[in-house]
């Protein structure tokens, strides 16, 4: 059965119960954890997966790295040994209920990161820069955003014009909702809705301040001036696909 995703509807939610519905061995060796629902937000669409710690009792259990499989299982793994298996041994076991606690300094840097994307996106729109948004990166080491479609003239100003319209949108700040809906509603809100939308999760839409909706699955700032100062350091286009880098302050 799918677990249910609690992070798609709660812009804050960093700790919750659950109860453990399976626990297996990873490929790897390490203790695979599921359960009937989660704030823990799995790797995908460009955003690095959550840690924290799994607890029942007095029994603790170290997440080291979040996966969404196929079905919709989220699985939660952690040490094979030592710690992982004195912590089920100790109680975390099927049936089990248990208190998720996400590690906050990581979720908020990884939102940061990911909500700074859109508003690249926010920015590009503004500007009516003739791209086609494509895939992104949103992490400490590598941020950028892919577009289709070449630079329309000299890459240094377009690059100050864009890096000064960021700081206007996060200036202005916003108002984010969320919207749970079908996918061929999406371009009702979303410039661009992707063809590739992930079909094991339910779908939906963030709207900065109801006039820009992005089809995503992954966590958001409430209001962009959370993300705080954003530039964009290089612009490169190659073969028909140009590439916006961007940095967030305070995040290496």
């Amino acid at each position: 059965m799918a677990t249910e995703l609690l992070y798609l509807d709660d812009f804050d939610v960093l700790t919750n119960s659950a109860t453990v519905t399976a626990v297996t061995t990873a490929d790897d060796g390490r203790v695979d954890l599921m359960l009937d629902r989660t704030c823990f937000y799995p790797r995908g669409g460009g955003q690095d997966w959550d840690i924290g710690t799994i607890r029942a009792g007095d029994a603790a259990f170290t997440v080291d790295e979040v996966r969404l499989d196929e079905h919709g299982v989220v699985h939660h793994l952690g040490p094979g040994g030592g710690v992982g298996e004195a912590a089920l041994d100790a109680g975390i076991s099927v049936g089990a209920g248990v208190v998720l606690e996400v590690d906050a300094d990581r979720r908020a840097v990884n939102t940061r990161l990911h909500s700074a994307g859109h508003i690249v996106d926010l920015a590009v729109e503004r500007l009516a820069l003739p791209w086609v948004p494509g895939k992104g990166a949103h992490y400490p080491h590598m941020s950028f955003v892919e577009y289709s479609g070449e630079v329309p003239g000299d890459v240094e100003e377009i690059r100050q014009r864009i890096e000064n319209e960021v700081a206007k949108v996060i200036g202005e700040g916003s108002r984010n909702e969320i919207r749970f809906m079908p996918v061929a509603e999406m371009g009702e809100y979303c410039r661009h809705v992707p063809d590739n939308i992930p079909t094991n999760k339910p779908a939906r839409i963030v709207l900065y301040n109801e006039t820009f909706g992005v089809p995503c699955g992954g966590t958001h700032v409430r209001d962009v001036t959370d993300v705080g100062r954003l530039s964009i350091p290089k612009i490169k286009s190659k073969k028909g696909v140009t590439k916006v880098s961007y940095a967030v302050e305070g995040v290496s």
